[in-house]
């Protein structure tokens, strides 16, 4: 479905935007009209302009719906923000989830957005407008009102969701293209926020591909100037041909004066390949199946920590953690490797490596190049099925108390110590306390983690460890090798500052 929008309107809006921007206070000559049509008046084109956005507006606007969801004693949820805080230490790899806006409705109902994407009544929209509902309305443009059913498992991971209503012949969106548009074309949102029903806005694409702004796991947000607030979250996203290229999804806010919030204007949506992935994987199979390998990753431009351990390597992936659920738990991959290539294709960022790995099928070998202690190697990884929802770990039982290592009470691990805590581990130290504003606090150390080397060397007993730290370049730190619940990482512990030699007992 293509709208009637002429076609001189887009170079007809430049040559209006580029005049209003640049003309001088006396009135010069009028800028040569596009090819291919009259001089225009500046009037005349921003009319153009209006009337393009009102026919989007009118032929859009039936393909879009009002979610209404009920939920059993729960307020409503609405649209989430990012957050501009930073994480809360070194094992907080992955962003936190979304915080969410009180959604301006009664207890226990919340309102949102959504598009017909098929005729027989698929809709789309976000995961969090719809999660935990008991009852879906959704109301259409000519006023019909329908029961919705939620389709297949919601992609929390990507915020996507679909849901069916029962009615044939509906007006579906026309899908544009996320990829090509370009920041600067014009945005146009449509969607409901604060219970104003069809409500139009309209801005310019601001970016693309933001991500680390801690709503979900995958993201490569548009950033749009066209103004939405909550109600407007799985509303579409459209281009100046009333294409849709995103699902509305996140809004950036600030305190103000006598506000909680107030909308900075800064907006974030799914791109429509994205979610039109996802979506299809819904609609067909009732859920997302993801390849993974199950560690978690940083760019190594990223970590200040590892770096001093990777000299000479500007560009890679940090391995920070390995699972022990995942497939790379059975590798030869180790916590600090540092990640060059995927398969021979290099990745210079957390993400590349993430998007190299989704690309995947399940089952499938891939050849990751490392580089480990200065060395480059080769590791073979097999794809496994990526869990639903990630590990959580248990809590140890309450530990004796004992001297102290670098602010630790350090246990060795034996048959009977791995068999009491449940360890995985089967050699080690296990740090049993840990003292409050200790080096090993303020390393990350925590009661329950096992240390199994320092340095590349075993540790079994506190006088090891006590060794090895010695030897340790004081300003760069030791590289400890840990592991919990069967999930391994690695940590940098570094020495008291200024008495490096010192027993380390009283280095707190």
């Amino acid at each position: 479905m293509r709208f009637p929008i002429p076609r001189f309107a887009a170079a007809a809006i430049v040559a209006f935007l580029a005049t209003a921007l640049s003309a001088p206070a006396v009135p010069t000559q009028t800028p040569a009209a596009p090819r291919g049509t009259a001089a225009l008046a500046p009037n005349e084109v921003a009319r153009l302009l209006g009337n393009a956005f009102a026919a989007i507006a009118e032929k859009v606007s039936p393909s879009v719906v009002i979610i209404t969801v009920s939920r059993q004693g729960l307020e409503g949820e609405g649209m989430p923000w990012p957050s501009d805080e930073p994480p809360e230490g070194p094992f907080d790899f992955f962003p936190r989830g979304p915080r969410r806006m009180p959604a301006p409705r009664e207890p226990g109902e919340s309102q949102g957005s959504g598009f017909i994407v098929r005729a027989d009544g698929y809709i789309y929209t976000n995961c969090h407008v719809i999660q935990g509902a008991e009852k879906i309305k959704v109301r259409l443009k000519d006023g019909r009102s329908f029961d919705a059913q939620v389709v297949g498992v919601p992609d929390e991971k990507t915020d996507v969701a679909v849901i069916k209503i029962n009615a044939k012949g509906l007006p579906a969106v026309e899908i544009g293209d996320s990829d090509t548009i370009r920041p600067g074309e014009w945005t146009i949102a449509i969607g409901a926020p604060f219970n104003l029903d069809y409500s139009v806005t309209v801005g310019v694409l601001s970016g693309k591909v933001r991500d680390r702004l801690g709503a979900a796991m995958y993201e490569e947000y548009l950033q749009t100037q066209a103004t939405i607030n909550p109600g407007n979250s799985g509303g579409p996203l459209l281009d100046i041909e009333g294409r849709v290229i995103g699902i509305n999804t996140l809004i950036r806010t600030r305190n103000g004066a006598g506000f909680s919030f107030y909308n900075a204007n800064v907006g974030f949506a799914i791109p429509i390949k994205l979610a039109q992935k996802v979506g299809d994987l819904l609609i067909t199979k009732g859920r997302v199946e993801r390849p993974w390998i199950g560690v978690d990753i940083r760019s190594l431009s990223e970590d200040l920590e590892i770096r001093p351990f990777a000299k000479g390597l500007e560009k890679g992936v940090v391995i920070k953690a390995i699972r022990h659920d995942g497939p790379a738990y059975h590798s030869g991959l180790r916590p600090a490797d540092i990640v060059t290539a995927i398969d021979g294709t290099p990745v210079a960022t957390a993400r590349e490596l993430q998007k190299q790995v989704l690309d995947r099928q399940i089952g499938q070998v891939i050849r990751l190049s490392v580089v480990r202690e200065g060395k480059p190697i080769t590791i073979e990884v097999k794809t496994g099925l990526q869990p639903a929802a990630a590990p959580t770990a248990a809590r140890q039982a309450p530990p004796p108390s004992g001297a102290l290592t670098y602010g630790m009470i350090l246990q060795p691990v034996t048959k009977e110590v791995a068999d009491q805590y449940s360890l995985s581990e089967k050699s080690g130290l296990l740090i049993m306390e840990v003292a409050d504003d200790s080096v090993a606090a303020r390393a990350g150390l925590t009661p329950g983690m096992v240390i199994t080397e320092v340095d590349g060397k075993k540790v079994v007993s506190p006088l090891h460890f006590r060794e090895a730290m010695r030897k340790a370049e004081p300003k760069r730190g030791a590289l400890l090798q840990i592991s919990r619940d069967g999930t391994r990482s690695f940590v940098i512990l570094r020495m008291a500052p200024g008495n490096p030699s010192e027993d380390p007992e009283p280095m707190r």
